[in-house]
């Protein structure tokens, strides 16, 4: 019995290497088929990668294109809004002289100023535009300016029209009232600043009319009268 045992136990280990030899070429073929096919799939990820980048380099170059003619048509709009501001200022400015300026250089007309308001509209050069107060404004600067000089007429008359000087009250309550009225800042900065060439030419007489020491009636009537045109 102990033969035996020993025989199974000889013939057990000489078929062992042959058992395990079996599985092992099974595999080997299987990484070998695995290891075709990662190899493929490589070769195909590098293809379809090779494709996007031809296709990205495509699409660089077209992308350049299109940044170049953006370039350029963002430079001919920046030239063609140039263009239309300085032909819109140059219309503003015309029809302010053909149509408006005549306004402020002539008595104030009620009628006048309306239509000179109109011709505004659609206007967009600030410079002109800034110059619609004056028109809207100019029958309360008139008004104002007439009821100024109208009542000082008055309290002149009590003086009976003998010359003040800058020192009396007659002369400092006129030329602190006249620095009172509306128009007087504007008046005052005329030389910088648009005005109202007929309220400046009234005013004008009035200061040569004070500057004469608020004597002459006639020269005071002369400007009121100027307000009174219309």
């Amino acid at each position: 019995m102990k033969r035996i045992k020993l025989l199974v136990i000889a013939m057990t280990m000489m078929m062992a290497p042959a058992a395990m030899a079996q599985p092992s070429t099974q595999n080997v073929l299987q990484l070998e088929k695995d290891i075709e096919m990662h190899e493929k799939n490589i070769k195909d990820k590098e293809t379809a990668i090779k494709d996007l980048e031809t296709r990205i380099d495509e699409l660089k170059s077209q992308l350049k294109e299109l940044e170049s003619q953006k370039k350029n048509l963002e430079k001919e709009l920046k030239e063609e809004i140039k263009t239309r501001k300085e032909k819109f200022t140059n219309r503003d400015e015309m029809v302010y002289d053909q149509e408006i300026v005549d306004v402020l250089y002539n008595p104030y007309n009620k009628g006048d100023v309306e239509e000179a308001l109109k011709s505004f509209e659609g206007m967009e050069t600030k410079d002109v535009i800034k110059k619609k107060e004056l028109v809207e404004k100019y029958g309360e600067y008139t008004k104002n300016l007439k009821e100024f000089l109208e009542k000082q007429k008055t309290e002149l008359a009590k003086t009976k029209w003998t010359y003040q000087s800058s020192s009396t009250d007659a002369y400092k309550k006129f030329e602190k009232g006249l620095k009172g009225t509306k128009y007087w800042k504007i008046y005052n900065k005329k030389e910088k600043n648009e005005s109202i060439d007929y309220l400046d030419r009234v005013l004008d007489k009035v200061m040569l009319f004070k500057n004469d020491g608020l004597k002459d009636e006639r020269k005071l009537n002369e400007a009121i009268n100027m307000l009174y045109a219309n």
